[in-house]
């Protein structure tokens, strides 16, 4: 399989570029879901309200852990479509 790609790509320039635009368009997708995840994770944290009711440290823990995470990958994910950007 890999072979057949690397053969695919090495004919041309243009198939590289088009290549790296659905690259481009994957990693933007994956972006976005994470970016979504993200604000989910932060309105879910936003609504523990620790004085109405019973809200576990193991819980809130849990949904922090998750935000943290889709930072980091969202982060990851921002740095390397810039790259890809900035290199077609």
């Amino acid at each position: 399989m890999k072979k057949l790609f690397r053969s695919f790509l090495a004919k041309s320039r243009k198939r590289r570029c088009l290549a790296l635009r659905a690259a481009l368009w994957l990693l933007r997708l994956l972006r976005d879901v994470e970016k979504d995840d993200m604000w989910r994770y932060s309105d879910l944290l936003d609504s523990f309200d620790f004085e109405g009711r019973e809200v576990s440290r193991r819980e809130y823990n849990a949904v922090e852990d998750e935000y943290i995470s889709c930072e980091y990958v969202l982060g990851t994910f921002e740095s390397a479509i810039e790259d890809l950007e900035f290199t077609y």
